[in-house]
C-alpha cells in the first residue's frame, strides 16, 4: 500500500501543501477550522512525516535529547514520561540517553547526542561539577532539570518549600528527637531541601544524627548500625528510594514504623504509595516537571534571544500511614 503524502493530506482537505505545512509544524497563520480540517485528514490517511526528509529540507531534525542521571530511580521515568507526552503533542521524537549514575558515560552520551545534531536538549545532570566535564559549548539549546547551571534555562520543584514542609510536619506531629538522611554532598538540590529543613524545625526538635547518602536504597552496614542503636521519633530522607530502604531496615529489626517512630520522604514516587507502611512524603508533579521542561526547551528552539528562563514549580505534602502524632511519655 502506498504511503500517504502530504499532497495527499492537501487535496483531501481541500488545501495548498504550504497549509498542510503550517499545521504539522505549528507555524504560520491558519484558522482554527482549516487547521482541524487538516489534522482529520491526517489521521484518515494515517499520514506520517519523513523525518529524514523533512530534516534534509528544512534543516530541522524534530527531534530532542534527553539525558537522564540514572534510570534506576523510578523518579525518572515518570519524569521522562512527561517529557516524551509534550514532545509528541508538538511532533518531536526524543533520544533517551541514560548515564547510570557515571559521569563518564555521561559524557559519552552527551557526545553520542550532540553528534545526532538534535535541536534541543533536556539534561538532568548526574552532579552539579558537570562543567568541567562536559562538551563545550553543547550546539543547541538546553534546559537542565535538578541543577542551575548559570547559562542555560532550568526548571526545577520548589524543593527548599518541600524541606520546610517536611518541618512542619514534624512539629504539627509533635516529634521532637530527628533522625535525618540528607543526599551526597555534592547535591544543589539536595543541600536547598536540607536548608529548608533545618531552619523550620521548631526549637524544641533537634537532629540526632544525620548521615549523608547517595539517593539508593543501599545504606551502608556501619550507617544501618548506627541507626538503630539511637532513639529517634522521626526519621527524614532525601528521596523516597532512602526511605524504602530506611523502612526495610527497621522492618528487620522488628522496629514499628509509626508504631515506634515516624518516616518522611521526598518525591511521592508511585511505589510511595503502595509499599507498606505506605509512605509520607513530599510530592513533586514529575510528570508536569517532564511537560514543563519540554515547553521551556521549545519557547528557547523559537525564540533563541529569549531572556533565560527558570521554572519553579510547587510542590505540596502527601500523608500517608509511614507517620503520626508522637505519643508522648511525659506525665
Amino acid at each position: 500500500m502506498r504511503r500517504a503524502t502530504i499532497r495527499d493530506v492537501a487535496e483531501r482537505a481541500g488545501v495548498s501543501t504550504a497549509t498542510v505545512s503550517y499545521v504539522l509544524n505549528g507555524t504560520g497563520s491558519v484558522s482554527p477550522e482549516t487547521a482541524q480540517r487538516v489534522r482529520d485528514c491526517v489521521e484518515q490517511l494515517g499520514y506520517r512525516a519523513n523525518s529524514l526528509a523533512v530534516a534534509h529540507r528544512t534543516g530541522r531534525s524534530r527531534t530532542i535529547g534527553l539525558a537522564l542521571a540514572d534510570l534506576t530511580n523510578p523518579f525518572f521515568p515518570e519524569f521522562a514520561r512527561g517529557v516524551h507526552r509534550a514532545a509528541a503533542e508538538n511532533g518531536f521524537s526524543v533520544f533517551l540517553m541514560d548515564a547510570q549514575g557515571c559521569p563518564d558515560h555521561e559524557l559519552e552520551g552527551l557526545q553520542m547526542l550532540t553528534d545526532r545534531v538534535p535541536e534541543g536538549l533536556i539534561w538532568v545532570p548526574v552532579a552539579d561539577d558537570v562543567l568541567d566535564s562536559r562538551p563545550t559549548p553543547l550546539p543547541f539549546p538546553v534546559v537542565t532539570f535538578d541543577c542551575e547551571l548559570p547559562e542555560f534555562d532550568s526548571v526545577n520543584a520548589d524543593v527548599r518549600r518541600g524541606g520546610e514542609l517536611q518541618a512542619e510536619l514534624i512539629a504539627a506531629q509533635g516529634h521532637r528527637r530527628i533522625g535525618l538522611i540528607s543526599g551526597p554532598e555534592w547535591s544543589e538540590t539536595g543541600r536547598v531541601r536540607r536548608a529548608g529543613l533545618l531552619e523550620t524545625l521548631p526549637p524544641d526538635a533537634h537532629v540526632v544524627w544525620e548521615y549523608s547518602l547517595d539517593y539508593s536504597t543501599n545504606i551502608p552496614e556501619p550507617v544501618r548500625q548506627d541507626i538503630l542503636a539511637h532513639e529517634v521519633d522521626c526519621v527524614v530522607t532525601a528521596n523516597d528510594i532512602q526511605a524504602i530502604g530506611l523502612l526495610q531496615i527497621y522492618r528487620d529489626a522488628g522496629v514499628s514504623v509509626p508504631g515506634d517512630l515516624s518516616v518522611i520522604g521526598f518525591d511521592d514516587i508511585d511505589l510511595a504509595a503502595r509499599i507498606s507502611p505506605s509512605l509520607t512524603t513530599v510530592h513533586l508533579p514529575v510528570g508536569q516537571l517532564g511537560h514543563a521542561a519540554f515547553e521551556v526547551l521549545l519557547d528557547r528552539i523559537k525564540n533563541p534571544d529569549l531572556p533565560r528562563q527558570r521554572r519553579l514549580l510547587d510542590v505540596s505534602m502527601t500523608i500517608r500511614s509511614s507517620t503520626q502524632p508522637r505519643v508522648s511519655s511525659e506525665p
